[in-house]
């Protein structure tokens, strides 16, 4: 099986069997609602190269970091020259909120990403080699698996032991499902990994 990453052959891949859960986001006159069904077992494998990539990118995130707050910095800097501009003209007052406005949205998207990036170095950092670069695999396959089935949203639930560990209410918390379908997911997956072992 090629890696989902780079679509080489690997001897050395890591391999990943996951459960899909297609979730139909419906809106009508009483809101957003979801319907969600169980989907396959699908097996994705990331080869050592692209896993250690990814590891590195994790440790050393300047890059990464730049990538995704760029976006946040253009709009503050648009909020701050916009911010100036309106202030030296005679605006409506409304107007003259839509540069702070821009500054703040900007700053707060800087800081969220910035605070995830970072948290993921620290993940990363406290796990032995082996457990990083599974980890870093992972990630891709969350990264280049299908997002979508359809007008679903899917979302893939490993089959491994620490899904195995947690009780149904962590799994539908950790992975946004219904009571319902994580109690399905559970058994489903414990069925999977009691025939895998």
């Amino acid at each position: 099986m090629p890696c989902l990453e780079c679509k080489n052959a690997s001897p050395d891949a890591l391999s990943f069997r996951v459960l899909e859960v297609h979730t139909l986001h419906i809106r009508d006159f009483n809101g957003e609602r979801i319907i969600q069904a169980l989907g396959e077992f699908r097996d994705y494998e990331i080869c050592t190269a692209c896993a250690s990539k990814e590891a590195r990118a994790f440790l050393y995130p300047a890059e990464r970091l730049l990538a995704k707050c760029f976006p946040f910095m253009l709009v503050m800097t648009a909020g701050i020259i916009l911010s100036l501009t309106l202030t030296l003209k005679e605006v409506i007052t409304a107007l003259r909120a839509v540069g702070p406005i821009a500054v703040f949205a900007g700053a707060s998207g800087i800081f969220s990403k910035a605070r995830e990036i970072l948290s993921e170095r620290e993940r990363i950092r406290t796990l032995n080699p082996d457990e990083a670069l599974r980890y870093s695999a992972y990630k891709l396959v969350i990264k280049n698996a299908p997002k979508k089935y359809g007008d679903n949203d899917i979302t893939y639930i490993p089959v491994n032991k620490e899904v195995m560990s947690l009780s149904v209410e962590e799994l539908s918390e950790r992975y946004n499902l219904l009571r319902s379908i994580a109690r399905k997911a559970f058994e489903l997956i414990k069925k999977e990994s009691e025939i895998n072992e």
